[in-house]
């Protein structure tokens, strides 16, 4: 079989569509986003946001107190009236109360609280995203790096098949005294090598497939199949989905909304209270007795100190927002500069494809006048296996580009934060 036809065979297969027990690289994406250890932080950041924003409502309803005390002091008021006058209070006293007081206006504090807390929510789980783009990186090396370790598993049994197949050619004619027997060693030392390379070439392959499985949660050895996947074209800036993006807008807003609930320092709380008791003395503090009594009115409370640092609040925390711009600058100009690296990558691994299909044609042709000539014994068996190595590399090289140039346009699409399809 021509084994230029051969090496196509085996990236055929390898970029067939996925039998029953295969994984896609999308597959990997999900079960990261599903499994992956931090991606239950999202679940669980909601039910705290949810339980928050409750803690948070309860500014709405009546705050209620209730209240004990019971006290003895050394010395009461007395009425020295002449003709006696009402008899002195007790030294202990006691009471039991109720207190209710309901919030009229606080210039919107607790409505601001409950978007803040939406808003915390939502960076919580923006940075749990962020973790899990940069699994989503990793699951692209790990996953792009054992499929070129089974392309060089492949290349490697092609060199061992071939050599298998010269060494029996050249076995015979050692035997019929054609070739000297160094020629066979020769041979079957270059075939203990290629043996070698597959036994270390394999252990790569169950490491990454070892690591992948940690990765997305699942069980993963050699024999699953990785599907090679067709990614859609790069993609611009402006399709841009990266999760970190987002965690620039969350911020502002939650700065914005803490810049309003610094501007609530400014206005007064008016709220309504109501107490109900039973002790002695009570209000009248001339009526010794235990008995019950009740106060209600308005209450206007205004910090000063809130008022005058209100100002100041803002100026901070809209210098924290121009912060966060500079950095959200930052991190667009180092996006650009990756999105360009992998685009000039892309271009080069185009050239070199073509160039490698030139290289193989011209390394097979010379591979086959060597294996004629190695039998006519014209040249040595260490020249045969010279340019048979040339030849697999050819072909090795080609099929490394082509599953690195569609490595390159997931890594791109992946740099933008936007699904393969």
């Amino acid at each position: 079989m021509n084994t230029f036809l051969a090496s196509l065979l085996i990236f055929t297969f390898v970029n067939q569509s996925a039998p029953s027990d295969s994984v896609s690289l999308n597959y990997c994406y999900q079960q990261a986003e599903e499994y992956y250890p931090a991606a239950k932080n999202v679940a669980l950041q909601e039910k705290i946001t949810e339980l928050n924003i409750k803690i948070v409502n309860t500014g709405y309803y009546p705050q209620l107190f209730v209240n004990g005390r019971a006290s003895y002091q050394s010395e009461v008021t007395e009425f020295g009236l002449p003709g006696g006058g009402p008899p002195p209070v007790s030294k202990d006293q006691y009471e039991a109360s109720i207190q209710l007081s309901q919030n009229i206006y606080n210039g919107g504090v607790t409505a601001i609280r409950k978007e803040l807390e939406r808003t915390q929510g939502i960076q919580e789980v923006l940075s749990t995203k962020v973790e899990l783009q940069q699994v989503r990186a990793q699951i692209d090396q790990v996953y792009f790096g054992i499929l070129l370790s089974q392309q060089q598993m492949e290349a490697t049994k092609l060199m061992i098949s071939e050599l298998d197949e010269r060494l029996e050619s050249v076995r015979s004619k050692v035997e019929n005294g054609v070739l000297l027997e160094s020629q066979q060693l020769i041979l079957e030392a270059g075939l203990i090598k290629a043996k070698q390379d597959s036994a270390s070439i394999m252990a790569n392959i169950k490491s990454g497939y070892l690591v992948l499985g940690e990765l997305i949660g699942d069980e993963l050895n050699p024999s699953t199949k990785l599907t090679l996947p067709n990614p859609v074209s790069e993609g611009v800036m402006t399709d841009l989905s990266r999760p970190e993006m987002a965690m620039f807008e969350n911020s502002v807003k939650a700065l914005e909304q803490q810049k309003k609930l610094a501007q609530t320092g400014k206005i007064p709380r008016i709220s309504a209270f109501g107490t109900a008791a039973f002790g002695r003395p009570g209000l009248n503090f001339v009526n010794d007795d235990f008995h019950d009594y009740y106060m209600v009115g308005l209450r206007l409370n205004w910090n000063l100190m809130d008022f005058l640092n209100a100002d100041e609040q803002n100026e901070v925390l809209n210098i924290r927002q121009k912060t966060i711009r500079q950095n959200e600058e930052s991190f667009t100009l180092q996006l650009q500069t990756q999105l360009s690296r992998i685009d000039e990558r892309i271009k080069a691994i185009e050239e070199n494809i073509i160039r490698d299909k030139e290289i193989i044609e011209i390394r097979e042709q010379v591979v086959a006048e060597s294996s004629n000539q190695l039998e006519n014994g014209v040249i040595t068996a260490t020249e045969y296996i010279t340019e048979l190595t040339n030849a697999n590399r050819a072909r090795l090289s080609l099929l490394t580009n082509e599953i690195k140039l569609v490595q390159a346009r997931a890594e791109y699409r992946t740099a933008l934060g936007l699904n393969l399809e």
